[in-house]
């Protein structure tokens, strides 16, 4: 007899075991476990070389949990867009801080140069450099003096050089509407050529004494009639362009520091979409589309017409 109560209170306690268990399962399903904070990172899209413009086109935002996301690493994307990546990035990869360069383009002066051209400095003086009045983004003309007979004092002038752009004056790459401060004495400046203007203009520095003369900002004409000066295009709608360098930018905006769309290779078949314009320094862009139907502007400073 008290072996079959024994058993019998050995039935109920294992049945009671059986329903606290089944509750305390159910109860662990139904509690969602607890999960580190998500954070939103920016990677690279596509493989993105050294010294290559970050854009939209070439990043992407993705989430992660944050306890796993870099203390470095890059969270929001406007803050890097259209600078420099100062190392190589892979495609997939976090964007960390110290892989961005943190100047703007206007602080290396490299990022300055439109594609295919060159910087060269020449030696100036307070005269030479229009009493220092010549500043960053202006346009000059680079003017030859040399004596031709030491005897007789004769000296021989002749223009080198039409309407070159200024990069920087000194070590000073924006201009005063950019940077606060008065105006430095400097004794060099900065210009932008292209290769066979700067064997031009290396070659008269060693013949004699170069002056700089200095170009107006005004625009009295119209931006169309300013676009028919000096582009003197007759391109149509379904005309096609043919970029000169191994590498040309295609910018978002008609403007040579506007954020880049693409970049194409030389020789590449550009349809022009019938539309150009001419900035402020009356460079002229076209608007072109790809081969792969990316649309942007092109300076025609770099472009020769596709030949029938």
């Amino acid at each position: 007899m008290k072996a079959k109560k024994l058993l019998m209170l050995a039935i109920f306690s294992g049945f009671i075991t059986t329903i606290f268990f089944y509750i305390f399962i159910n109860q662990a399903a139904s509690t969602p476990a607890e999960t580190s904070p998500v954070t939103e990172v920016v990677t690279a899209s596509e493989d993105i070389a050294r010294n290559q413009q970050i854009t939209e086109e070439n990043t992407v935002i993705v989430e992660m949990q944050e306890d796993q996301a870099h203390p470095q690493a890059v969270t929001d994307q406007e803050m890097i867009l259209n600078r420099f990546a100062s190392a190589e990035i892979k495609e997939g990869e976090v964007i960390l801080n110290h892989r961005v360069e943190q100047g703007e383009e206007a602080d290396f002066i490299s990022k300055k140069i439109e594609e295919g051209n060159r910087a060269v400095s020449i030696s100036v003086d307070y005269v030479k450099s229009v009493s220092n009045l010549v500043e960053p983004e202006d346009f000059v003309d680079v003017v030859l003096s040399e004596e031709e007979d030491s005897q007789h004092a004769a000296v021989h002038t002749e223009l080198v050089l039409d309407k070159v752009r200024v990069l920087a004056v000194g070590e000073r790459m924006v201009d005063p509407d950019v940077e606060e401060g008065g105006t430095e004495e400097y004794h060099a400046v900065t210009l932008e050529l292209s290769p066979e203007q700067s064997i031009e203009v290396i070659n008269a520095s060693e013949r004699g004494t170069l002056q700089l003369a200095l170009h107006s900002k005004r625009h009295t004409t119209s931006e169309a009639k300013l676009v028919q000066q000096t582009a003197g295009t007759a391109l149509g709608a379904g005309d096609y362009v043919i970029p000169m360098p191994d590498s040309s930018m295609i910018r978002s905006e008609p403007h040579i520091n506007a954020s880049i769309n693409t970049v194409v290779a030389a020789g590449t078949e550009l349809q022009f979409l019938d539309e150009q314009q001419a900035d402020n320094d009356n460079r002229v862009w076209y608007l072109v589309e790809t081969p792969g139907g990316k649309q942007g502007w092109i300076s025609s400073r770099i472009v020769n017409e596709k030949e029938e």
